[in-house]
Order: C-alpha cells, then sequence, then structure tokens
C-alpha cells in the first residue's frame, strides 16, 4: 500500500495574500490623496474673493508657465514679469522680450518704445489668472470631463502661486509657478 501524499504547509499563500492587500492599499490611497488635492469652485472662490478684498494695488508679479502637449516633443516654457501699479498692468516682458509698456511710459521711453504696446494687458496680471483657472475648470465642466487640476492660494491675499491642469487621456499639462512681490 502506498503512502498518502503529505500535506505541505501552504504559506506561501499568505505572503501573496498580504501582497495583494498592499497593493490594494497603496492603490487607493493614491487614489484618495489624489481626489483630495483637487481644485474645487469653492476654492477658486474663495481666493478670488480675497483677492478682491486684499488686492495690492502695486505688485510685481514672475511667474514660470510650463505648457507640455502630444504634439509638441519638448515642453514649451515662458517666463513672464508683470509689473502692476495703481492695479493697472503697465509692463509685460515675455521671455525676456517686452510684449506691453504702458503708452504713457512708452512716450517717455522715446522712440524704442513705438510700438510695444501690442499685448492686451487685461491678459496678465493676478485678477487674469484666477480668470484663466475659472476659465479652465468650466470648460471642464462643461466638457463633461473631470482633469487633475489643483492650485495652491496665498492664504493671505489668494493670489495663486502653483497650478497644474492635466488633461485626462492625453500628455497636454500647464503648469505655472508664480512669484508676487508686493511694492510699497
Amino acid at each position: 500500500m502506498t503512502a498518502p501524499p503529505s500535506r505541505r504547509p501552504r504559506r506561501w499563500i499568505g505572503f501573496f495574500v498580504v501582497l495583494a492587500a498592499m497593493s490594494a492599499g497603496a492603490i487607493v490611497t493614491n487614489l484618495v490623496y489624489n481626489l483630495s488635492i483637487q481644485l474645487r469652485p469653492e476654492q477658486l472662490g474663495e481666493a478670488q474673493r480675497r483677492w478682491q478684498e486684499n488686492a495690492a494695488a502695486d505688485y510685481d508679479l514672475e511667474y514660470l508657465v510650463e505648457v507640455t502637449s502630444e504634439a509638441e516633443a519638448e515642453p514649451d516654457k515662458r517666463e513672464y514679469m508683470v509689473k502692476v501699479r495703481e492695479g493697472r498692468v503697465v509692463l509685460v516682458v515675455d521671455s525676456d522680450e517686452v510684449v506691453y509698456l504702458e503708452p504713457s511710459l512708452a512716450a517717455l521711453a522715446g522712440p524704442a518704445a513705438l510700438g510695444i504696446s501690442s499685448a492686451e494687458p487685461s491678459r496678465y496680471g493676478v485678477a487674469a489668472l484666477l480668470e484663466q483657472i475659472e476659465t479652465a475648470l468650466h470648460q471642464d465642466e462643461t466638457a463633461g470631463r473631470r482633469n487633475f487640476v489643483t492650485a495652491k492660494f496665498d492664504t493671505k491675499d489668494g493670489h495663486p502661486f502653483h497650478y497644474v491642469r492635466r488633461v485626462r487621456g492625453t500628455k497636454d499639462r500647464v503648469e505655472w509657478n508664480v512669484k508676487l512681490t508686493r511694492v510699497e
């Protein structure tokens, strides 16, 4: 008569159960974290309210905009410098090229500054940045898609200092890093 087959301990099953549980936990943690940092319209509204109440009349803005798209192999990086005085944009420099100079300042600068005032100054400054974020959120809502959008705002005046928007299913991504300096 033959001996019955020996029962081998199946400790290896426990190892794979623990491994599967840890993997599921990592996925859920990542998902919960990413959903928690998503920009909500209420957060943007609060930042806009703070900016309206505490906006600096005179400030300098420096920001780097990095745009990545499927069509381009390399990201497009642009550096902006914006000067706002008495609540009006008076100077815009786009990657070392002056694209807007307030007409009264252009007249003082002489003939070399003629024709510089080609950019629309309302597209720059903190209010314009907040408006661009609002437009992107509205476009996402209208399209019915949930793209990854996150932003960090100053707790005192509400200006954005970091913003990222990544379009789901594509490589399209926009990131801003903003530095605001109040001028006294």
